[in-house]
């Protein structure tokens, strides 16, 4: 009876202890209360460090969206949220690989927004998405000299990066949303942003992968004065067409010769690329009534998206307000056959 009773505590203290290791465990890779996707094909490349070259064959197509930058986008989406919808699931079914999620609010002074952004994370995640979060840096786009705004920037970076520590690697942070502004004119402020930036993130979160942009509003022929280091974790991120094709005209030659000039920088730098932003239609910007049939939208869609896909690189359109309508949760019906031409590249000609 003896030797039982003393079997029996010792059973009792190694699954005490046990419970102990366990909770330890959960600590060190859910922070903030950011639970991991439920989606056991998710769990696995996202458990550990994904490089670089590998993440480019995981992106696939995705599409910017304004669910933290456009008001009234965000109001809906967290009152579709409020009532249990998850919105990303919309995307996914449609046939989206990733979102990139466009971030205007400043996380270090707002922390409500801060875990607005978690919960838009942690939604896509679960709905089977890559999540990719960009910053607007209106401070930095709009004043690059400003040691103050550089230093805001970094800040921003490292906030977000000590939040989201242990969460899935799927998500990637693209350090700016476009060298709009006057900062296109700055590449040597870009160089300077990224390198302080990337390496406070890697003290934070070592594996975590990274885009940086090039200047001139994120022109592909500029990636060649991009001075980053390749650490396997680092990709560039390129616009074309961002605002669609001007008054329905659009130029081959400019769109090879971008792809041409990216996979050029690609091959010397071993960096992979991706298109963060382009838009398979255009309007008018003074009168919105003032647009492409939507047949020439269907077929610039066409070229784009082949183009882009026969040459390996992955791309997002731009953006979400001109495909969906949170209002109601339905695609505009309109946009379908665009939205098809941009989704099934390898079926377009």
């Amino acid at each position: 009876m003896k030797r039982l009773g003393v079997a029996l505590i010792l059973l009792i203290l190694l699954a005490f202890l046990w419970s102990i290791h366990a909770r330890v465990v959960e600590n060190r890779t859910h922070t903030h209360a950011i639970t991991p996707a439920t989606n056991p094909s998710l769990q696995s490349p996202g458990n550990e460090p994904i490089t670089a070259q590998q993440y480019k064959k995981l992106l696939g197509v995705g599409i910017d969206v304004d669910w933290m930058s456009f008001p009234r986008v965000h109001r809906y989406y967290f009152y579709w949220r409020s009532k249990g919808v998850n919105i990303p699931e919309y995307f996914k079914k449609a046939g989206f690989s990733n979102v990139r999620i466009r971030v205007g609010a400043d996380v270090v002074n707002n922390k409500t927004a801060l875990v607005q952004l978690g919960e838009i994370v942690n939604d896509t995640l679960r709905a089977g998405l890559i999540p990719i979060i960009t910053y607007t840096a209106p401070e930095l786009r709009n004043d690059p000299t400003s040691e103050k705004a550089q230093e805001h920037f970094v800040l921003w970076w490292k906030t977000v990066a000590e939040y989201f520590k242990g969460t899935s690697y799927l998500l990637s942070y693209d350090l700016l949303i476009e060298s709009s502004g006057p900062i296109k004119g700055y590449p040597d402020v870009l160089n300077k942003v990224y390198a302080q930036t990337i390496a406070e993130i890697r003290k934070i979160d070592p594996y975590r992968l990274v885009f940086v942009t090039p200047a001139r509003v994120s022109s592909p022929f500029y990636l060649k004065y991009l001075n980053v280091t390749n650490d396997g974790y680092t990709l560039a991120e390129w616009h074309i067409y961002a605002g669609g094709p001007k008054h329905c005209t659009y130029n081959m030659t400019l769109i090879e010769s971008a792809i041409n000039a990216s996979l050029a920088w690609s091959k010397e730098t071993g960096i992979p690329t991706w298109v963060g932003a382009w838009r398979p239609f255009w309007f008018s910007k003074k009168d919105r009534s003032v647009q492409c049939p939507i047949q020439a939208d269907v077929d610039f869609g066409k070229i784009m998206a082949s183009a882009l896909w026969n040459a390996g690189i992955p791309y997002d359109i731009n953006a979400d307000v001109w495909f969906f309508n949170i209002e109601n949760l339905t695609w505009y019906r309109d946009r379908l056959p665009v939205l098809r031409a941009v989704l099934h590249p390898s079926s377009s000609t």
